[in-house]
């Protein structure tokens, strides 16, 4: 153990004077800034509770290795004069020191804080470790340093006042470099709460959006059943009439075009399921080559001649004088057009006008498919392209189909970087749809 400085309370400048040295020591010590702070405020607090409470005491300060530590050790005598007072005095004094705001703050700012008694006084004990090898004295150095310390000056008070303000200007700046600090935190806490408050919006579209396809999903098989259910019926039947009368040449020949006509529309349920799965699948194979869209145009019209027909439609097609080259998959550019004229057929009224409408404007090359038919509800736009999506089936079953064709329309046109749009003014006003492709430059030579 080491003793480094004994000092005498007696009066407000031994008070003033220990808190200047407890610094000094704490700083050779090797303390920082704001423990230096820490341990002169608790000495000087307590040198003055035990004038307050005594007519004078002694501060000591020792080096101790403690626990395999190096620690200061702070003593703080509290001495009473009058010997027949002393012992109740003592006792008086330590409950009264207990839960003062001095002993508070020590046993918050040091590592041990204890008070004892003897029949000489009262004492506190004072404990902070610090680390030897971090400091830069040992503690022969620490002792040599002390015995060489200046005079306290006679203008201590002051002295120290001003060092205090540095201290009170200093814990300023670190005050407000942590309101900074705390600023720029609630403001990271209220972007992540804004980050979380997006993700749960996110979140209850996408249950909103799961919610809505598992009730496409549904209704979706239930339309399947009642498409397959008609054709498969009609065959049967038909099949059944042909074995009771087989030898019936017109009736045969009737109940075979029905048979054919119903497997035809079975064939086309599954070749829509067939390249919904491929396309959703990435499987779609494109033989992609220059393509005039006119020819794309003209083999749709011819596809659905019958059906157009039979329903009296005014077809009026507009074509350009000129080539409209785009580069692309003519299979599967015909499948595009085919899809959208039937919808335009099935959805409008016997006699009704369709009219196919292709342009050059700027690089792209624009295809129109326009009708006077049922139009389309301002509700079902947004959904329009989705999967299992349709207009509502008609009583009679004659607009009815599974809601695939538009998706896969939509699909298949983007596989060849082009874009579709529709437009309705609502139901009974007819619809349109648009289709735009990148227009392809063909160089000719001679």
């Amino acid at each position: 153990m080491h003793t480094l400085l004994t000092l005498a309370i007696g009066g407000d400048l031994e008070i003033i004077g220990s808190r200047l040295r407890a610094r000094q020591i704490a700083a050779l010590c090797g303390f920082s800034n704001q423990d230096q702070i820490r341990i002169a405020t608790t000495v000087s607090e307590l040198a003055r509770t035990s004038f307050n409470y005594a007519p004078g005491g002694t501060i000591r300060f020792l080096l101790r290795a403690l626990h395999g530590r190096w620690a200061l050790l702070i003593e703080i005598e509290m001495a009473w004069r009058d010997r027949h007072q002393t012992e109740r005095a003592i006792v008086e004094a330590k409950n009264e020191l207990i839960g003062s705001d001095g002993v508070v703050a020590a046993r918050r700012f040091m590592d041990e804080c204890d008070i004892t008694t003897d029949q000489r006084g009262l004492f506190i004990v004072l404990h902070k470790f610090f680390d030897i090898q971090t400091s830069k004295n040992t503690p022969e150095d620490i002792v040599t340093a002390i015995s060489h310390l200046e005079k306290l000056p006679s203008n201590i008070a002051l002295s120290e006042a001003n060092r205090q303000n540095v201290d009170l200007s200093q814990a300023l700046l670190a005050l407000e470099a942590k309101q900074i600090e705390l600023v720029e935190i609630s403001s990271q806490l209220e972007r992540t709460n804004r980050e979380v408050e997006g993700l749960n919006a996110l979140l209850r579209d996408k249950a909103a959006a799961l919610l809505s396809a598992s009730r496409s999903k549904d209704e979706f098989l239930s339309t399947l059943s009642h498409e397959l259910r008609g054709p498969l019926s009609a065959s049967g039947m038909a099949a059944g009439l042909l074995e009771a009368s087989p030898h019936n040449a017109e009736q045969t020949t009737k109940l075979s075009q029905l048979i054919t006509r119903q497997v035809k529309h079975m064939s086309r349920l599954v070749e829509d399921l067939l390249d919904v799965s491929r396309v959703s699948r990435g499987l779609v194979s494109m033989h992609a080559q220059p393509v005039d869209i006119s020819t794309v145009i003209t083999a749709a019209v011819e596809q659905l001649s019958h059906a157009i027909s039979i329903k009296g439609h005014a077809v009026e097609v507009d074509l350009p004088a000129r080539p409209c080259m785009i580069l692309g998959d003519r299979t599967r550019l015909v499948q595009v057009l085919s899809n959208l004229l039937g919808n335009a057929v099935r959805y409008t009224p016997n006699g009704g006008d369709i009219v196919i409408k292709a342009q050059i404007e700027n690089d792209e090359v624009v295809v129109e498919i326009s009708d006077n038919g049922i139009g389309i509800a301002e509700s079902l736009m947004p959904h329009l392209f989705d999967l299992y999506t349709q207009a509502e089936l008609s009583t009679d079953g004659k607009n009815s189909g599974l809601g695939l064709g538009l998706a896969l329309v939509k699909s298949l046109v983007e596989l060849h970087h082009g874009r579709v749009t529709a437009y309705s003014a609502g139901i009974g006003q007819g619809s349109s749809f648009e289709l735009r492709f990148k227009l392809m430059v063909v160089c000719l030579t001679d």
